[in-house]
């Protein structure tokens, strides 16, 4: 990964997650938004701009390297898959996980800053991303001041960042509560397959 030294291992419950924003991802950002509007809910890497295959080597280079320092993985064993997602206003991703997959991931193209109305709840994160604690319980038994307590650890992404995770573990995207769209690329990477 060209930017090794800029990535961030965020530790929520002793799992490792990767977050980080690739170098170069701005000027690629029109091209993304464009290819990712004209055809929602496809497979963006699979698409032939240069854009497009930036993002693909991006994923491909930082998949490889979570791989080969945190999970001890073969790092030529992976398959990544992906799909576009864009949510308009209210849109969101309801709580899932991928069990088709070892490690799964997001890349913002694009993330709206602007709330439509002023009148939302306090707890609504517009267009952020919850983790849940894949230990059931675990949270039960913590003590004060232990810093997994909390059974939900959110992060709140900005245009070009990517965030990988192991797909074991549940996440939730919050209602979009902009009137511009989020435009991001949703993958998975499958072990054993051809690359």
């Amino acid at each position: 990964m060209s930017q090794a030294t800029n990535d961030r291992v965020l530790g929520f419950w002793g799992t490792p997650f990767l977050h980080f924003t690739p170098e170069g991802h701005a000027a690629h950002q029109t091209v993304l938004t464009e290819v990712a509007s004209s055809n929602p809910g496809a497979d963006l890497l699979q698409d032939t701009s240069s854009a497009a295959q930036w993002l693909r080597q991006q994923i491909d280079d930082a998949v490889t390297a979570f791989l080969a320092r945190w999970a001890e993985g073969d790092p030529g064993a992976a398959t990544v898959t992906s799909r576009t997602l864009i949510h308009a206003h209210s849109a969101y991703q309801p709580l899932r996980n991928h069990p088709d997959a070892y490690l799964s991931g997001l890349f913002y193209i694009a993330v709206p800053r602007d709330v439509r109305d002023s009148h939302h709840r306090y707890d609504a994160d517009s267009n952020a991303l919850s983790f849940y604690d894949p230990r059931f319980g675990m949270n039960m038994g913590a003590i004060a001041k232990d810093p997994n307590i909390e059974m939900e650890k959110q992060v709140r992404p900005t245009g070009g960042v990517m965030l990988i995770w192991p797909s074991y573990v549940d996440y939730f995207i919050h209602p979009n509560l902009s009137a511009s769209p989020l435009i991001a690329v949703q993958f998975n990477a499958a072990l054993g397959g051809p690359r």
